[in-house]
C-alpha cells in the first residue's frame, strides 16, 4: 500500500505534536511547583483537622519554595471538598488534606459518593494522626477496661455512648462493642461539645474522643480515662493502657491525616510532593506545633505504601459495616 506524500506529512506531524506536548508537560512537572499551590481541607477554619493544614502547609512551603495556600471547602463531612479536587486539573496546583474519614470510611457509610477514593486521587502520604481515648463518667462503677467489660456484659443495652454519626466516635463505640462482645446504645449529636457535656453530666456514661478534645477533662477527674484506643501509648497519658494492654481486643481507631492529588497528576509532581512531605515532618518543629492538638507525625509512608493503606482500610470499613448493620446513608 502507498501512502501518499500529504498523509505521510500529516502523521509525522502528529507525532511530532504529541512528543513536543509529551515534552511539555515533563518539563513543567519537573520544574513544579511554579505557582502557589492549593491545599483543600474538607472542614472550617480553626477545627483540628484546619490546624493540621495550617501546620502541615507551612511547612510544605518552606520545602517547596511557594506559598502553600489553604482554602477551607466545608460540607458533608468533606466530602464536597472532595467531589471538588477530584474533578481539578491534575497539575499539582491543588492538592487535598485528607483525612480517614473522607478517603476510607465515607466509601462504607454514604451508599453513593460524589467520587471514588480510590479512582479520582494520587496519594501522596500519610503524615499525621491523633489519638483516641476511651472515657467513661467518673461515677460509673467501672475502674478499668476488664470491669467494663464485665459491667456491660451483665447489663446490655444499659450503657450509652455519645457520638456524632461515622465519626470516630461513632466508630469506636460500634467497633469496640463489636470486638468484645458487648452491647452499647449509641445516643447521636450533631456535633460540638454537647456529646463530652452529657457525658459528664452522666447523660450517657461512655464516649470515644480525640485526646486533645477530652484531656482536660480527664486532667481535672471530670471524666475517666480507661485506655488508648491505639496501638501505642500516650506521651500526655503515659500511665494509660492501649485497649489490647487493658485486657480489650486491640483497637486502632486513631482518625489521620494525609495529602493526595487530582487523578492523572504527573508522577514526577507525586514524587516531590511526597519527598517534600517527608522533609517537612522530619523535623522537630513540626512534631512541637502538633502537640498541642494531641497529634503525633507519621513517618514512613509513601504514595505506594499509602494507596495500599487505603485500598486496605475501605475493604475492612465495608466489611464492619456489612457484618454490624451500622447504618448507611442514603
Amino acid at each position: 500500500m502507498r501512502i501518499s506524500p500529504l498523509l505521510k506529512s500529516l502523521v509525522c506531524a502528529a507525532f511530532a505534536a504529541t512528543a513536543v506536548t509529551s515534552m511539555t508537560a515533563s518539563m513543567a512537572a519537573e520544574a513544579w511547583p511554579t505557582r502557589p499551590v492549593r491545599l483543600v481541607v474538607g472542614f472550617p477554619p480553626g477545627g483540628p483537622t484546619d490546624i493540621v493544614a495550617r501546620i502541615v502547609g507551612q511547612s510544605l512551603s518552606k520545602e517547596l519554595g511557594q506559598p502553600v495556600i489553604i482554602e477551607n471547602r466545608g460540607g458533608a463531612g468533606g466530602t464536597v471538598a472532595a467531589a471538588y479536587v477530584a474533578k481539578q486539573k491534575p497539575d499539582g496546583d491543588t492538592l487535598m488534606l485528607t483525612a480517614e474519614s473522607v478517603q476510607t470510611r465515607a466509601a462504607a457509610v454514604f451508599r453513593k459518593l460524589p467520587y471514588d477514593p480510590v479512582a479520582d486521587f494520587e496519594p501522596i502520604g500519610k503524615f499525621a494522626k491523633q489519638r483516641v481515648l476511651m472515657v467513661v463518667n467518673p461515677s460509673l462503677a467501672a475502674k478499668d477496661v476488664k470491669e467494663f467489660v464485665a459491667y456491660a456484659k451483665a447489663h446490655p443495652g444499659e450503657l450509652n455512648y455519645s457520638a456524632t454519626y461515622s465519626a470516630s466516635s461513632h466508630f469506636g463505640g460500634a467497633l469496640f462493642g463489636v470486638l468484645n462482645g458487648v452491647d452499647l446504645t449509641l445516643v447521636n449529636y450533631p456535633g460540638g461539645g454537647q456529646p463530652i457535656t452529657d457525658l459528664m453530666a452522666g447523660v450517657v456514661q461512655v464516649g470515644f474522643f480525640t485526646e486533645s478534645t477530652v484531656a482536660q477533662q480527664v486532667q481535672a477527674g471530670k471524666l475517666r480515662a480507661l485506655a488508648i484506643a491505639a496501638d501505642e501509648r500516650s506521651a500526655l497519658f503515659p500511665q494509660l493502657p492501649t485497649l489490647q494492654q487493658a485486657g480489650a481486643a486491640r483497637m486502632d481507631i486513631s482518625p489521620w491525616f494525609g495529602l493526595v492529588a487530582p487523578a492523572k497528576t504527573p508522577p514526577e509532581i507525586i514524587a516531590k510532593a511526597s519527598a517534600a512531605l517527608t522533609r517537612a515532618i522530619a523535623s522537630e518543629d513540626f512534631e512541637k506545633r502538633l502537640a498541642p492538638i494531641g497529634a503525633v507525625a507519621i513517618k514512613g509512608s509513601t504514595p505506594a505504601s499509602f494507596a495500599a493503606d487505603i485500598r486496605k482500610e475501605i475493604d475492612y470499613w465495608k466489611k464492619f459495616v456489612k457484618d454490624s448493620n451500622f447504618p448507611i446513608v442514603d
